[in-house]
C-alpha cells in the first residue's frame, strides 16, 4: 500500500507549511513595550553598559536625551531545492539554487531614553520592527538573575 503522505505533493505542501508558519509570527507589541521599560529607573550608565554606546546625545534644559538607532540589512536568502524522482527502475536527483536576490529584510529600531540630571532613566520610547527591538535590547531581569548568582559564587 502507498503511504499518502510520501507523494511529491504532499511533502512540498509540508515542507512549505513548516517554513512559513514562523515567519508569518510576530512579537506583541506589549512583550517589547515590558522589555524596554523594565530599564526605567536604572542609571544611564548601567544602561550604556548593556546597550552599548548611543548613537545620539542631548539636553535641553534639564533633561538629557540619549537615542539608539539600530538597523539590520538582511539580503534575501538564498533557494536551495533538492528533488528527487522515480519511475519504473529509473531514478534521478535534481537541485535548483536561485542566483537572484529574493528581497531580504530591513530591521530597524530606534530608541530614545530621557534622564535626569542624578543620571536616572526617566522615560523610554522606541519605534521599529517589534521582532528587531525585542531582540536587540537586552533583558534586564536575565541581568539581574545573573549578577544574583555571581554574587552567591564569591
Amino acid at each position: 500500500m502507498k503511504n499518502p503522505l510520501r507523494t511529491p505533493s504532499r511533502i512540498l505542501f509540508i515542507m512549505l507549511v513548516v517554513n512559513l508558519v514562523p515567519s508569518c509570527t510576530q512579537i506583541p507589541i506589549e512583550k517589547v513595550n515590558l522589555k524596554i521599560s523594565a530599564w526605567k529607573g536604572t542609571n544611564i550608565n548601567e544602561l550604556i553598559k548593556y546597550w552599548g554606546l548611543p548613537t545620539n546625545q542631548r539636553q535641553v534644559g534639564d533633561k538629557h536625551y540619549a537615542e539608539w538607532l539600530n538597523k539590520s540589512s538582511e539580503p534575501g536568502n538564498v533557494s536551495i531545492s533538492v528533488g528527487s524522482g522515480r519511475h519504473s527502475r529509473h531514478s534521478g536527483i535534481g537541485i535548483g539554487l536561485s542566483l537572484f536576490d529574493l528581497g531580504g529584510n530591513d530591521d530597524a529600531c530606534s530608541r530614545l531614553v530621557t534622564f535626569d540630571n542624578s543620571n536616572t532613566v526617566t522615560e523610554i520610547s522606541w519605534q521599529g520592527t517589534n521582532d528587531f527591538c525585542y531582540q536587540i535590547t537586552p533583558d534586564l531581569s536575565q541581568i539581574l538573575m545573573n549578577k544574583e548568582d555571581v554574587g552567591k559564587q564569591e
